[in-house]
């Protein structure tokens, strides 16, 4: 498998919508997200970092990373669009883009998305680098529960 990260950049806008249209059904069907503003907040706001999920030149997913204070981050939002789903490419996808910032990372797990929450339980006790693994209670009344975990850096033993 050959997957990369890209930046989204702000005139992938209408792109970004697109695909967080579904995203956001799947995950927060009562929510009330509205597709356009979320992509418009997300790349225009200086402590959020988007990226594509490539496989060669392709879209296949994306990542929203939210920057915390003292280098802590939060993965917002991950979704690998539904064609190119139990193929590796989220496990490799989450690997890329956790091991390119080492350090304190959260992320909470929608309620409505049991198989988001089979995957990142399978994805985070097996991944390497991943320490200090802790499950916690739902940042909010969308999610079932939370994860925070530290990723080893380059040098860590």
């Amino acid at each position: 498998m050959s997957l990369t990260l890209t930046l989204i950049l702000p005139r992938e806008r209408a792109f970004l919508a697109a695909a967080l249209a579904p995203y956001f059904g799947e995950v927060a069907p009562t929510a009330g997200v509205n597709p356009d503003d979320r992509a418009e907040q997300v790349l225009h706001r200086k402590d959020v970092t988007a990226f594509w999920i490539k496989k060669d030149t392709a879209r296949i997913g994306f990542a929203i990373v939210l920057n915390l204070p003292d280098d802590r981050r939060e993965l917002s939002e991950f979704a690998i669009f539904s064609k190119h789903r139990r193929q590796g490419f989220g496990y490799e996808a989450a690997q890329i883009l956790l091991q390119e910032f080492p350090g304190r990372w959260r992320m909470g797990l929608s309620a409505h998305s049991l198989q988001a929450a089979a995957f990142w339980g399978t994805c985070l006790s097996g991944m390497p680098g991943v320490r200090e693994l802790r499950e916690g209670a739902p940042y909010t009344e969308h999610q079932i529960k939370s994860y925070t975990f530290d990723i080893a850096g380059p040098n860590d033993d």
